[in-house]
C-alpha cells in the first residue's frame, strides 16, 4: 500500500508541474517557465488526475495490490516448500549415509568372515593332504615291507632249492617231492629267523 501512495504522490507532483509548463499568461503563447502558476489549468489538471486516480484505485490498484499480495504469498509458500524439501533431502541423505556406513560395516564383517573361512579351509586342506601323505607313506612302507618279505621268501626258496640241489648233487641222491618241500620249509623258517 505504501508503494501505491508513493506512486500517487510522484504522479501528482509531475502532473502539477506539467500543468504549469503549458499554462499561458498572454493568451496563447506557451510560457515555458515552470515557476509561473496558472490556477485554472492546475485545477482542471488536478480534477482529471483525481478522476484518474479514483478509476485506477477502483479498477487497477486493488487488483494489482491483490495480485502482488498473492504473488508474495506464493513466493513465501514456494520458499517454505523448498526449505521443507531441503530438510527432507538432508534427512534422506543422513539416512543413506547411515545405511552406507552400515553396509560398509557389513562388507568388512563379510570379508573378515571370508578370510577366516578361507584360512580354515586352507588348514583343512593342508590337514587332509598331510593325512593323505601319511596314509600314502604307510601304504608305501607296507608295500615295501611286503615286497621285501616276498623277495626274502623268494630268495629263501631259491636258496633252499639251490642248497637242496647242491646237497642232492653232493649226496647224489634225488629226494622225493615231500622230503624236498619239508626241507625247503625248514630252510625258509630258519632263514626268516636270521
Amino acid at each position: 500500500m505504501n508503494r501505491i501512495l508513493l506512486i500517487v504522490g510522484i504522479s501528482l507532483l509531475i502532473t502539477f508541474s506539467g500543468a504549469t509548463v503549458f499554462a499561458s499568461d498572454d493568451g496563447g503563447d506557451a510560457n515555458l517557465n515552470p515557476l509561473n502558476w496558472a490556477t485554472d489549468t492546475a485545477i482542471w489538471t488536478g480534477v482529471v488526475f483525481l478522476c484518474l486516480v479514483t478509476v485506477l484505485a477502483k479498477f487497477a490498484f486493488k487488483p494489482i495490490a491483490q495480485a502482488l499480495d498473492e504473488r508474495e504469498k506464493q513466493v513465501a509458500d514456494n520458499i517454505a516448500g523448498a526449505e521443507q524439501a531441503n530438510q527432507v533431502a538432508k534427512d534422506l541423505l543422513a539416512q543413506y549415509q547411515d545405511k552406507l556406513s552400515e553396509a560398509e560395516g557389513e562388507v568388512k564383517a563379510i570379508v573378515e568372515a571370508g578370510k577366516k573361512e578361507a584360512e580354515r579351509a586352507g588348514e583343512l586342506i593342508v590337514a587332509k593332504a598331510r593325512e593323505a601323505a601319511e596314509a600314502e607313506r604307510i601304504r608305501a612302507a607296507k608295500e615295501i615291507e611286503s615286497a621285501t618279505d616276498g623277495a626274502l621268501q623268494e630268495l629263501a626258496a631259491r636258496s633252499a632249492d639251490l642248497a637242496v640241489s647242491l646237497a642232492g648233487k653232493i649226496i647224489r641222491k634225488n629226494l622225493d617231492a615231500g622230503s624236498h618241500a619239508e626241507l625247503i620249509q625248514t630252510a625258509v623258517t630258519d632263514f626268516s629267523k636270521n
